[in-house]
């Protein structure tokens, strides 16, 4: 995959070097060079913010509950498992080899993002959720029927690579359908649904685990999936109105727009921040089984109810980052919610020093960590798919892969760092993430929103 993306963006740029205006020109459109973030902008200025008045109100509904199932789905995916882990690595005789399936199943599905969004772009939402969820399927039930470790990897990587589409696809549904405000609302709703997944997905599977056995929990994510495919099936509407051009969608297009979208500091201004909150959560959720269980030798149906004081306190701050959007614009506070965070790592450092370690100070600490999490995700999707309204898939590929690129780099880190008896690299772990956040806030979101209120002042 790395190499197949290599080639095509090695010769897409190639072309570009003989292009009017390269480095910011992606194609032609009515007989002319045009920018991406111009027409963007050009075209959100010509039909307005929001495309709700295309939809009826029940396609709205419909939408609305099949990302709010979809993007849920997805992260149980990735959490239902965890219980499973330390005995699985007693299966397969390689702990090592079972923390590499965890990296494996966030790597493939970041890196399967774009390579979604483009075939959501060419395609459809409705069609390349299908495809998508045939690779899940298939995966699942390969790891499901695995009797050695390749074999268990293999079906985790197919597994992540499947349900990479689901940020895309529920992301460009939003983006076709609601409008910049109403968005942000919506999104809260889904990352609200999305936080509770952390706790009740190590829940279900812990138990699963105990009074059945680890194949029950891949066989219980397989019929979710046949479930859903069907009422998707069924029920789904297509939303593909806008284009970014009326033409064919090439490769070629589709990779200058994840080109343009890279080159563009309001795309990092959002990302980078999402990415060390919402990463920083999902990498101390991987590590839960290998801190609690193996460090702290707490039972594998125990330790997921340890999350659900971080879940809860992420629903807090996505409460009140919906209320705050209502009185204030989402840039501050996303500035807020990087402000929050670093001042977590501060009193976690205050606590490493004093010398304090106990699980319920890991806890808390994740739990104010979370809070900040909350402010910042709803506020830093809404902004970027706002940004590129008009290419809204290949950006929300894009956004997806910059959170789980994130998370597979902190879960490697996270399940390596030993906690028993020091909060020392905890402290470290929020407090790197935390000031890499703040700053490419401060001047790639914060600095540019207070110059445009100064320039209208």
């Amino acid at each position: 995959m790395f190499f197949l993306f290599s080639f095509i963006f090695f010769n897409v740029f190639a072309s570009n070097l003989n292009n009017p205006k390269r480095g910011r020109i992606l194609y032609k459109h009515d007989g002319g060079w045009v920018d991406i973030l111009t027409y963007s902008k050009e075209r959100n200025n010509q039909e307005g913010i929001s495309t709700e008045g295309a939809f009826t109100a029940s396609e709205r509904r419909r939408v609305f509950w099949f990302v709010l199932v979809l993007i849920p789905l997805s992260w149980t995916s990735i959490k239902i498992v965890l219980p499973a882990l330390p005995e699985l690595g007693n299966v397969f005789h390689s702990t090592a080899g079972v923390k590499l399936s965890v990296s494996l199943y966030l790597i493939f599905f970041a890196c399967s993002q774009p390579v979604w969004g483009g075939i959501v772009q060419k395609t459809s939402c409705r069609q390349t959720l299908f495809y998508s969820l045939v690779v899940t399927m298939t995966g699942t039930l390969i790891a499901m029927s695995s009797f050695n470790l390749p074999l268990y990897l293999l079906g985790r990587t197919l597994e992540g690579a499947g349900m990479g589409a689901a940020s895309p696809i529920g992301r460009t549904l939003f983006t076709d359908v609601f409008g910049r405000k109403e968005l942000a609302r919506r999104m809260g709703v889904i990352s609200g649904c999305a936080a509770i997944m952390p706790a009740v997905a190590p829940i279900t599977g812990g138990y699963l685990m105990t009074y059945i056995d680890w194949r029950a929990i891949f066989g219980f994510f397989l019929l979710l999936c046949v479930a859903y495919f069907y009422f998707a099936f069924r029920w789904l509407p297509e939303t593909r109105i806008n284009s970014v051009d009326e033409g064919v969608v090439t490769t070629r297009k589709l990779v200058g727009t994840y080109f343009s979208i890279l080159r563009n500091t309001h795309y990092w201004g959002y990302i980078i921040p999402y990415a060390t909150m919402t990463g920083g959560l999902l990498g101390y959720y991987s590590a839960m089984p290998f801190w609690y269980h193996s460090q702290l030798g707490i039972a594998e149906d125990t330790f997921a109810y340890f999350a659900i004081p971080t879940v809860g306190v992420y629903l807090i701050g996505l409460i009140v980052a919906g209320l705050l959007i209502k009185r204030i614009d989402l840039e501050e506070i996303l500035t807020l919610g990087m402000l929050l965070a670093f001042c977590t790592a501060v009193v976690t450092t205050l606590l490493a020093i004093l010398k304090v370690s106990e699980v319920a100070s890991i806890v808390g600490v994740l739990s104010l960590y979370g809070f900040s999490a909350g402010l910042v995700s709803p506020n830093a999707n809404a902004g970027v798919l706002a940004k590129f309204k008009q290419v809204a898939a290949p950006t929300a590929a894009l956004v997806a892969v910059g959170l789980f690129g994130s998370a597979s780099l902190t879960s490697i880190v996270t399940m390596n760092l030993y906690i028993r008896d020091t909060l020392w690299p905890v402290a470290g772990y929020l407090g790197t993430l935390s000031l890499i956040g703040l700053a490419a806030s401060y001047f790639w979101v914060w600095r540019p929103y207070r110059g445009k209120d100064f320039a209208k002042g």
